[in-house]
Order: C-alpha cells, then sequence, then structure tokens
C-alpha cells in the first residue's frame, strides 16, 4: 500500500483542533510504516530460523526442481510389481484403519467415489490397488501411528511401473486423490503434475462427455453417478487449486456434456432423479421450470465464476465493463440461492460440506476480485505467503473504498464459517487457505486504521482464524506456517498500534495550550 505523506507545513494562524488532526494523521501513517519495517524483520527472522521451510502456496513452478519433502521419492530400483515389494509395504490392520479415517473425515468434503457401503462391497469382488492406496494415502493423515509417506512411496512407484499403463476411470479417481493428499501435506509442485496428468487421462477417456458413464458405470446409476462427479470434481479441484495457489494449472477448458450431480440422499439410495446440465441451470431463471438443484451444482456454479475472476487479470481499472460482469456474477450466485441453500444444516440435522464449499469459494472469489481494487495491498499480503501468491495491483489508480469494504465483508464471512457446527478436521483442506486469506485482508485493514479508531472486533476476528489455523495445524502443515505467519504480523501491528496510541496521548499531554491552562488553573489554586 502506498503511504500518502502528509503536509507539515502550516500557517502562523493554524488552529489548536487542526494541529490536533493533522498529528493524528502523521500519527497513523508513523503506525503502517513501523509495522512495514517490524514485520519484514519479523518474518525474516521466521524464515531464517527455518521454523518451517515450505509455505502453503509460494513453491517453485512445476517446471524449477522440487524441495526437498518426506513426501518426494527416487525412482525406486525394486521390482515395484511384485506381489513381495508391495506386501512388504502394506500392512492389513494399518490399511483397514486409513481406510475408516477416509470414510470418516475425508469423503464428505469431497465425495465422488461410490458411497462406502457400496465402494467397499466392490472392493472384495474388484479390487483396485491403485485406488485403495490412494484412500489410505489420504485417511493416514487422521490415523495416529500411520506412516504416510510409506502409502505415497507406494502410489509414486506405482506410478512409475508398467502397471500404470492402466487408463480407466479408477485410475482418473486415484490420482485425483493423491493430488489432494499432496496438495494438503504442503507438496503444492507434485500436486500440481500429477493433476495435470489427471485432466490428461480424464479427457482422453472421454469423461467430459455425457455418454461415458452410460457406458462405463457397469449398467448401475450409482456407478453412473460416481463418474460424473469424478469429472466435476476434477473441474472443481482444479479451479481451486489455480485460484489458492496463484497457479495457472487449469487445463479443462473444453467442451462438457456431462450432467450435473444429485444431492447426497439420492447418491447413497441409488434413487437418481432427472438429469440436468449446466446450461439448464444457467437458463433456470428465465424457464418457468422450478428445479431443486444440488448443493454440488452450487459448487460448480461457484467454481466457474472463480474461473472467469482468475481469468480476468487484465482488469486494472474500476471502471470497466468487465468488472462490473463479475460483480454480478457473485451477486446473482447468493441472490438465486434458495432458503433451503443458505442454511448448512438439513432437515435431519445433517452438516451439508458441499454447500459449506459453495459459500467459501463464493467468499474467496470476492476477496480476489476486490482487494486489488482496495486498500488491503499493503505489508500483511507481501508477508504471509500461506495462501496465494502476491496479488497483482492495478497500477496508476488510487484505492477505492467500497472495494475495500466489499473484500472486508467476504473475509468476515469466511471467518463466520469457522464457528459452523461440526468438526474442522472435516472441512476440506483447503479452508485451511481460505481461513489464511480472510487473516491476510483482516490484517490489512487493521494495519491501515486510524490510530484511535474501533478494533475490538477485528482484532477478534483474527484472533479466531488463528485458532482455527492452530486446530488443525496437526493434520494440515500448511494450517502450521499459516497460523505462524499470521501470528507474528498481528503481534507486530499491535505493538505499533499500543506504541503509537501511547505516543498520541503524551503529544497531547503536551499540548502547549494544554499546558497553558494547567498552569493558570494551578495560580487560581495558590492564590
Amino acid at each position: 500500500m502506498e503511504l500518502t505523506e502528509v503536509d507539515t507545513t502550516t500557517s502562523t494562524a493554524e488552529s489548536p483542533s487542526s494541529s490536533k488532526q493533522r498529528d493524528a494523521a502523521k500519527t497513523t501513517d508513523r503506525v503502517v510504516a513501523n509495522s512495514a519495517s517490524s514485520i519484514h524483520a519479523a518474518v525474516s527472522n521466521l524464515e531464517s530460523n527455518k521454523l518451517d521451510p515450505l509455505s502453503f502456496a509460494s513453491v517453485p513452478s512445476v517446471a524449477e526442481k522440487e524441495s526437498s519433502s518426506s513426501l518426494e521419492f527416487p525412482l525406486l530400483t525394486v521390482n515395484a510389481d511384485s506381489d513381495d515389494f508391495y506386501s512388504r509395504l502394506f500392512q492389513p490392520k494399518n490399511y483397514e484403519q486409513c481406510i475408516e479415517g477416509f470414510f470418516q473425515y475425508f469423503y464428505n468434503a469431497h465425495p465422488f467415489l461410490l458411497p462406502r457401503h457400496q465402494h467397499l462391497q466392490i472392493f472384495e469382488t474388484n479390487p483396485a490397488n491403485h485406488l485403495r492406496v490412494a484412500m489410505c494415502y489420504v485417511g493416514s493423515r487422521y490415523v495416529y501411528g500411520s506412516s504416510q509417506s510409506s502409502f505415497a512411496l507406494e502410489f509414486e512407484s506405482y506410478l512409475r511401473s508398467e502397471s500404470a499403463a492402466l487408463k480407466d476411470a479408477s485410475m482418473v479417481q486415484a490420482m485425483l486423490l493423491f493430488a489432494l493428499g499432496l496438495d494438503g501435506d504442503n507438496n503444492q509442485t507434485r500436486a500440481v503434475e500429477i493433476l495435470i496428468k489427471t485432466q490428461s487421462l480424464a479427457v482422453e477417456l472421454g469423461m467430459n462427455e455425457r455418454e461415458y458413464a452410460v457406458l462405463n458405470g457397469r449398467g448401475s446409476a450409482i456407478c453412473e453417478e460416481s463418474l460424473r462427479r469424478t469429472w466435476w470434481e476434477l473441474y472443481v479441484v482444479s479451479i481451486m487449486m489455480a485460484g489458492f495457489h496463484g497457479r495457472g494449472i487449469f487445463q479443462l477448458r473444453i467442451m462438457s456434456t456431462v450432467p450435473l450431480p444429485c444431492e447426497a440422499k439420492y447418491f447413497a439410495s441409488g434413487d437418481i432423479p432427472k438429469l440436468h446440465t449446466m446450461e439448464d441451470f444457467e437458463d433456470d431463471s428465465f424457464t418457468g421450470v422450478e428445479i431443486a438443484w444440488s448443493s454440488y451444482t452450487y459448487k460448480i456454479a461457484a467454481a466457474s465464476i472463480l474461473e472467469r475472476i482468475l481469468l480476468s487479470k487484465q482488469i486494472i481499472f474500476t471502471d470497466d465493463p468487465a468488472l462490473y460482469r463479475l460483480e454480478t456474477h457473485i451477486a446473482n450466485w447468493h441472490l438465486q440461492l434458495p432458503q433451503n441453500k443458505r442454511d448448512f444444516i438439513d432437515s435431519f440435522g445433517s452438516f451439508d460440506e458441499i454447500l459449506f464449499q459453495a459459500h467459501m469459494i463464493s467468499y474467496v472469489s470476492s476477496i480476489l476480485l476486490h482487494r486489488r481494487f482496495s486498500a488491503l495491498e499493503n505489508i500483511a499480503v507481501q508477508t504471509i505467503t500461506s495462501c496465494t501468491e502476491l496479488p497483482q495491483v492495478a497500477l496508476g489508480l488510487t484505492s477505492d473504498h467500497v472495494h475495500t469494504a466489499k473484500a472486508a465483508q467476504a473475509a468476515s464471512n469466511i471467518s463466520k464459517l469457522v464457528i459452523l457446527p461440526g468438526s474442522l478436521l472435516k472441512h476440506t483442506h483447503f479452508f485451511v487457505c481460505a481461513v489464511t486469506l480472510s487473516t491476510i485482508s483482516h490484517l490489512s485493514l487493521w494495519s491501515s486504521l486510524p490510530v484511535m479508531a474501533p478494533d475490538q472486533d477485528l482484532r477478534q476476528q483474527i484472533q479466531m482464524n488463528a485458532g482455527a489455523l492452530k486446530a488443525v495445524a496437526h493434520i494440515f502443515p500448511s494450517a502450521r506456517m499459516g497460523h505462524q505467519q499470521a501470528t507474528l504480523v498481528a503481534q507486530k501491528i499491535h505493538a505499533n498500534r499500543k506504541n503509537a496510541i501511547g505516543e498520541f496521548f503524551w503529544r497531547d499531554f503536551a499540548d502547549e495550550d494544554f499546558m497553558t491552562g494547567l498552569m493558570e488553573n494551578a495560580s487560581t489554586a495558590d492564590s
């Protein structure tokens, strides 16, 4: 954020009130300037101490050399196709626990595989080892004492073996799970590589076409729905990775005729209702036909808006019609929500994780759209690297208070998601990045507030966000890094504001008019 230099020249007739206002403005600017220097020094110290060498998003591009990680392995020299190799790595007891961890904590956030009962039934008759290992890799992070790296090693060795020539939907599902797991473990470079390969395989198989699910669903309505969900989950995850990490990895900008997913209860029962397409959803307001759209549909719609925003980096002026169109897309998404999609708890008391993600994506879209034109582009954005790349600022423009307010409101809405019922561990790992992005906006706003402005509510939101990151830090390394960086910045801003308030108070106390009045009162008392 560019600091505005305050004019320090005054006339001899300047009033005491204007002098105080000038001093207050100078003090506020000094708070921001002090925040910049001290925060930069503190973050540099944090990095030099190497508390955590990886941040959530500031990772090298795919073309660059991968950084060292416990989940990155050299090429194996053993025969990865041998049964003995897999049996030495894979323990049946641990396998069962990790599968349970997968369905207990992860599945509802990314429900594209068959429901638990149906999936385990198929495993009994037609086991797909690559898919099973990918599920265990994701689920092992929730199982105490489980070796997550061993499952990652096994899946990597499988990809490098001759068996990797297998090209079917189960491989797409396994690779998508593996990419999600890698991303949650802060190994974004490898996650991006796997995700791009997953996209290519899905398109090669024709999963973007309506007929694919019918031809490959084994005559089962549930299997067909699973295949449709796999395509749409790949679409959404690709956009979320690009949006949260600031990396253009979305490769699925091709025509898709895949029908939209149904509600979870129909998926679980196999009673799949009439199918609709994205085109049907976009034309919904003009057809006069009442259709109960699924939570998954609203999640996909929110992701499509985020995609538009990611492709709009060329917007540099606030009066650009393209900016207004994007704002309209976000507003329409919220305005068209039926009442039962504004709450996250259904009539049976179950938490709707997919609807939760839909709202989360929409709020993130608002922050990414508005903050480039706002006053929130300051030191907090530059020093907290646990979310996205450094944003592009609209050059040559002053900040817009309306865009600042909209970005701040979206950040507050993300904070409100933290206090919803349910376990934070069952949310998608992308929520960690959403909370970090929200925290960046809060800190940016806090550091730019006037010295004497009320800040209690903002401080509470920052504290709550930091607590949420700390609560899941033992599961997601990205949360640990985000918590460390956010806490450090908050401490420095708090110290600078506290010092500035004290300085402002004592300047008033030493004011000449104030001292003159004090002396006159003393003289009166003596007489």
